[in-house]
């Protein structure tokens, strides 16, 4: 199957044959949206009491930047509750930590209908890059029905192709034991996990894993961390956006790498200027937003992810027509300014898994006169030698927008490593802040 057939099954499921072309695909999107925001109105409570809601009719995707934002601090309130069936009707709930805070998790409510749509988008994004036989090794939670793990093993099957569902990604020794015994010809999971299995694999002197294609979900995948494992393994890496709130899938790679093509017929999707709330046009960059398109259990509208990206249109070199998702850096507000220099997580990966042997890491900048860079670095044992450290910190040094800091002193980096291949966290990644203990000292 290719990305021709993913693109055919976004106009089958808004009730279109994929020759009908796209202006007749975004009027049936506006006409779903519609319906959507119909439904929420009539059977959300969120959404029926909402004050801020305009008084004018909504008729499509014209009127979309009228309509307020949905925000995950409304899932976490859930008051009044933003589900728009009866208790009876749900199959499943998800409940998700709020990251850095002690307060109550958000929860998201699925409808048997909702599960199935998931398993049909698993199945054709993954068809974009597996065939009927191909040895799937799923590393994601599988524990569950429903599940992401369980989710992609239905779709594998209806594919016709063998989903072997192995250790945790959080142990990636036992997953590269576990690729090589299954024979895995493809694997799905977490990105960095991936990259520190991969890396161990390689420094083991054990027999060389060589796979088809890697898919890397469920956090940023800096570019050098998706080129590590792809000349580590010897494959092709696939990125997938998505997140509970759009029902696990959003956006999935294809081979040209041109960007990821949306879940079209059942997310619509904007980027806003994240400090006005205004849509911006293709290619800026800015915080990415979704609407739910098809009937839900849990309708979001206009809701608010926090990450960065842009959107691309106009047709893939695949030869897809569908919109997609580029510029995936992380995180929106997560940049932390020292001086006239920006640091993110995501370039702070994008230098660091550069260099050979680091498999994961931590960063906390610190302030004080000068900044403090701190990097915590996981590594294969065979790695975890002081030269890495060296290699580590030249690598950061090496930035042009960070090299003037360095070189001049008001940017220090301290790198430590860890005695661990993979750092335990509960929590995505994200570079954290703190203030220099010295500060208020004396």
């Amino acid at each position: 199957m290719t990305v021709a057939a993913y693109e055919a099954r976004m106009y089958q499921r808004l009730g279109l044959q994929p020759d009908a072309g796209r202006p007749a695909f975004e009027a049936a999107q506006s006409a779903h949206l519609a319906a959507t925001v119909a439904q929420a109105r009539a059977l959300s409570p969120f959404y029926r009491r909402r004050a801020d809601w305009p008084d004018a009719p909504f008729t499509g995707i014209a009127d979309l930047p009228r309509l307020p934002f949905t925000t995950p601090d409304d899932l976490t309130r859930a008051d009044p509750p933003l589900v728009a069936v009866s208790g009876g009707d749900v199959a499943r709930i998800v409940t998700l930590p709020t990251s850095g805070t002690s307060g109550p998790p958000k929860r998201v409510q699925f409808a048997a209908e909702d599960l199935e749509a998931t398993a049909d988008y698993f199945h054709h994004g993954m068809a974009v890059f597996t065939s009927p036989g191909d040895r799937v090794a799923i590393a994601f939670a599988a524990d569950r029905p429903a599940s992401i793990g369980d989710g992609l093993a239905v779709a594998l099957r209806r594919l016709g192709a063998i989903p072997l569902q192995i250790a945790t990604a959080h142990d990636p020794q036992s997953l590269v034991v576990a690729l090589r015994r299954e024979a895995a010809n493809i694997v799905a999971g977490p990105p960095v996990s991936l990259l520190a299995a991969a890396r161990s694999s390689a420094a083991d002197d054990g027999p060389p894993i060589r796979l088809k294609a890697v898919l890397v979900s469920s956090d940023h995948a800096a570019p050098s961390l998706k080129r590590a494992i792809a000349a580590a393994w010897h494959c092709e890496v696939y990125e997938h956006w998505g997140m509970t709130e759009t029902g696990y899938g959003g956006a999935v790679d294809c081979a040209a790498h041109a960007g990821l093509h949306l879940r079209e017929a059942d997310l619509f999707v904007e980027v806003i200027d994240p400090a006005t709330g205004e849509p911006l046009p293709p290619g800026r960059e800015g915080e990415i937003v979704f609407t739910t398109l098809q009937p839900r259990a849990t309708p979001l509208i206009r809701y608010r992810t926090g990450d960065r990206g842009c959107l691309v249109e106009g047709d893939c070199s695949c030869g897809s027509r569908l919109r997609r998702l580029a510029g995936l850096s992380g995180r929106i507000g997560d940049a932390a300014i020292v001086g006239d220099i920006r640091l993110t997580q995501a370039a702070i990966d994008d230098a660091v898994f550069a260099v050979d042997g680091v498999t994961d890491l931590d960063a906390t900048l610190i302030a004080g006169s000068p900044a403090t860079l701190s990097l915590r670095i996981a590594a294969p044992p065979r790695y975890r030698i002081p030269v890495l450290g060296v290699a580590v910190r030249s690598a950061v040094a090496a930035v042009p927008q960070w090299a003037p800091a360095v070189a001049a002193g008001s940017l220090r980096v301290v790198v430590t490593l860890a005695d661990a291949s993979l750092l335990q966290r509960t929590a995505k990644r994200r570079l954290r802040h703190e203030e220099d203990p010295c500060a208020n000292s004396g």
